[in-house]
């Protein structure tokens, strides 16, 4: 019997999720290709300021963020190498999670799509070695599935199921939908659960009974479905299951394309498929197959991934119209900052169309090495009695009595890019500059870019941005003190403490 879909060890429903996924990808990062050890982990973990983040709140949940996000997010997984496990992030969380600009919706919809009964979690692995364990409630649970025959993709079987409810009701498929007990009911029929995709006249035939009253749910279930609203598809609302609104045209286009995959993709693992016993079980396991298996980017072909990854808000922020320049907004009201990180609130997509601008700034600042960065500079001011102001444009603003103002664009450096994100913020506190004159003035302030670490890779590049573009650098040190480039650093005194 297939009572629950998606675990309640993940817990989705609260704005800030989107969030903590990004800040555990980064975390995790910093572990790829390392020898697996679970205690370096959750120190790591511990170690995150609760200030700046939503990780480090309650560290006995930390077994769940270290098993649970593996196994049903495929975030990431471990691999037999010399003897030893060892923890490699998903190349799918690295370019959706732990980017420039993370994309938690193309995350979600990319792996959800892969995730299916059997599968292979519920593994323990011990660290510094290459010894594991399968629970015991776990392996049972998955040898059932598999001697039942049952093969079921849930975000495949909710898609499959709204487009049998359009036909039913002849509805549009934006007005199709269907509910907990109406799901569970189709996860429990033979031959709906024996296939990853099922067909859709089958789907059609279960519900008309199911409608007329002569098919029952399970007399229990975990109805779980929150976290399908993080996919930028699939709406979970007061008990039912249906597309989200589109916003214009375009977006509209855009979700009928997803879907459209989505309900013509048979891919699966089939390495289950001649599984019989704990030791079979367990060499698919060692074998690591299921695990790459479930990871997007390295299953999935190139046209796919492309579809479902796909943003038309960020595609338009790239080239942006006339008349939508004109719609949006030119400036937001400066806010006194909150001592505390606050989530980043997703505007309806109406909004993200009108300014698209903002859906890049926000992604930007969602990144852990950002927010950090940022809760760095936030706290330096406020220990020298200087309130910063921010809006959704502006990483930070403050005003230093007698002493000057500063504007200051964090860019987080990932790989190669510190050319490129310097150019963005240097295009960035000019615009600013000039958009907000009206409130910030425009001589009299001091442009400031912030780094996670000294720009010196690149050896004419603070000179440039100093000398040339008039801007300050800076950065934190490994001991959380606030530095500055030479070139600056008279520029910026009042910020370091220091009058030259």
């Amino acid at each position: 019997m297939i009572t629950d879909l998606f675990s309640h060890k993940i817990h989705s429903s609260k704005p800030e999720w989107a969030d903590k996924l990004i800040e555990l990808a980064c975390i995790f990062q910093e572990f790829d290709g390392h020898i697996y050890d679970r205690k370096v982990i959750e120190e790591r973990l511990k170690s995150i300021s609760p200030r700046g983040t939503f990780v480090a709140r309650d560290p006995s949940k930390f077994r769940d963020e270290i098993s649970a996000y593996p196994a049903y997010l495929g975030l990431y997984r471990l691999e037999l190498r010399n003897n030893k496990w060892h923890f490699l992030l998903s190349k799918t969380a690295k370019k959706f999670l732990t980017s420039e600009e993370p994309n938690v919706n193309a995350f979600m919809l990319l792996q959800l799509l892969l995730f299916q009964y059997p599968n292979g979690m519920g593994v323990a692995y011990y660290s510094n070695s290459d010894k594991f364990r399968i629970q015991a409630n776990t392996r049972n649970r998955t040898l059932d599935i598999i001697k039942n025959n049952i093969r079921i993709s849930p975000l495949r079987l909710i898609c499959k199921a709204l487009q049998a409810d359009a036909i039913m009701r002849d509805v549009s498929i934006f007005e199709a939908n269907i509910n907990a007990d109406e799901l569970f009911i189709l996860a429990n029929q033979n031959n709906i659960n024996d296939k990853v995709l099922p067909i859709t006249s089958d789907i059609v035939s279960i519900l008309t009974k199911v409608r007329k009253g002569t098919l029952l749910p399970p007399t229990h279930f975990e109805n779980r479905s929150h976290i399908l609203n993080h996919t930028d598809l699939i709406e979970s609302k007061r008990g039912k299951l249906s597309l989200r609104p589109f916003a214009n045209e375009l977006d509209e286009q855009d979700i009928l394309k997803k879907f459209n995959v989505i309900c013509n993709t048979s891919i699966s693992f089939d390495g289950f498929n001649q599984v019989r016993s704990e030791k079979e079980l367990e060499q698919v396991i060692l074998s690591g197959n299921w695990a790459r298996y479930f990871d997007s980017l390295l299953t999935l072909n190139a046209n796919l991934i492309e579809v479902l990854s796909n943003d038309p808000v960020t595609y338009l922020s790239d080239d942006i119209t006339q008349t939508e320049a004109i719609n949006t907004p030119k400036t937001y009201p400066l806010k006194k900052r909150g001592v505390n990180i606050s989530p980043l609130q997703k505007a309806k997509k109406i909004k993200q169309f009108a300014d698209p601008e903002i859906t890049k700034i926000k992604r930007q600042r969602s990144n852990l090495s950002h927010k950090l960065i940022l809760q760095q500079l936030d706290e330096h001011l406020r220990s020298r009695g200087i309130e910063p102001y921010e809006n959704e444009h502006i990483d930070l603003y403050a005003k230093v009595p007698d002493d000057g103002k500063f504007l200051f664009e964090v860019k987080s450096i990932f790989e190669d890019n510190l050319l490129a994100q310097t150019r963005k913020g240097i295009s960035q506190l000019y615009e600013y500059r000039f958009r907000y004159k009206a409130e910030i003035g425009h001589k009299d302030i001091t442009l400031c870019l912030v780094y996670p670490y000294e720009p010196k890779t690149i050896r004419w590049l603070q000179e440039y941005i100093c000398t040339d573009r008039k801007i300050a650098v800076i950065w934190f040190s490994e001991e959380g003190k606030l530095c500055a480039s030479n070139y600056c650093k008279k520029k910026i005194a009042p910020l370091l403490g220091t009058y030259l």
